[in-house]
């Protein structure tokens, strides 16, 4: 994923790999999930992605699980003044949802 929609996604993905015993080789980053999808489909490549992408079924694309599941660290973040009703729901079912993985 591209550094700039996914900031760190390049470092996780090179100590993934690099605990795996070998450097992916990235050739082309993409900007969606959806991207990743098509570059696989197009036999560019393979991808390591979310299990949430399964939902973005795509013809020509298969999905295996990994032998040990991978986690990495996602935030949220929002400025402090908004007051916004569907942005408080928002945190808290990130927040609960978030509670129920650890």
């Amino acid at each position: 994923m591209s550094e700039t929609t996914h900031p760190g996604s390049h470092a996780w993905l090179c100590g993934v790999c690099q605990q795996a015993g070998f450097t992916p080789r990235v050739l082309q980053d993409v900007e969606l999930e959806s991207d990743l999808l098509s570059f696989v489909a197009d036999d560019l490549g393979v991808a390591l992605a979310r299990e949430q992408i399964k939902r973005l079924a795509h013809p020509g694309v298969v999905f295996r699980p990994l032998a040990a599941p991978l986690k990495a660290d996602y935030w949220i973040a929002w400025h402090q003044e908004n007051r916004s009703k569907a942005l408080h729901q928002y945190i808290q079912i990130v927040k609960s949802n978030a509670a129920r993985l650890h």
